[in-house]
């Protein structure tokens, strides 16, 4: 996960993951290349999931979602309408981090938006039962008929709009926004 920042919708995706596994592994990408510095990304996340007793936060480091994997990931505005290479990014997870931590099913939350994103998925979707890892992707937590959206956070706080915000992430979160911004 990125969790630029951490929102209600990132909250649903572990919670709901949470109850499928005896332990259930974040990564969030350690990169500092999104809005939000890589360790308050962390931080917020730490904070958002310590109601879930199985969540460990790990930082994705070199090998999850990162400039040498995945560089495409980093350039998502650019690359809506191309095909992106998330394979090497992917097989290097299945095949040297999964064993590693005894993962056997990968989760991630569906993407109706951001087709680089998307193309990761379905990256995901094909290779990893290559690897006896499952995949599952979750259906996006919705508002008013909208998924939640950290990029819908992030417009949100430039214009100061906090309702909106409150609606949209959980109070560690929303603490840290009234903080710093």
């Amino acid at each position: 996960m990125n969790c630029n920042p951490f929102t209600l919708g990132h909250e649903y995706l572990i919670e709901y993951a949470s109850k499928k596994v005896k332990k259930l592994y974040i990564f969030v990408v350690e990169e500092d290349k999104s809005e939000f510095k890589f360790a308050d990304r962390f931080e917020l996340v730490k904070r958002g999931v310590k109601k879930f007793s199985n969540v460990e936060v790990l930082p994705s480091g070199k090998f999850i979602i990162s400039q040498q994997t995945f560089s495409g990931y980093f350039n998502k505005e650019n690359l809506q309408d191309v095909s992106v290479d998330s394979s090497e990014d992917v097989e290097i997870f299945a095949r040297e981090i999964a064993p590693s931590l005894g993962i056997t099913v990968r989760f991630v939350g569906e993407e109706p938006e951001d087709s680089v994103t998307r193309q990761y998925n379905e990256n995901m979707r094909r290779i990893l039962p290559q690897y006896n890892i499952d995949f599952c992707e979750i259906p996006r937590r919705e508002i008013n008929g909208e998924v939640i959206s950290a990029k819908k956070v992030r417009e949100a706080l430039k214009i100061g709009d906090f309702d909106t915000i409150k609606k949209l992430v959980p109070k560690t979160t929303l603490k840290f926004l009234r903080e710093h911004f």
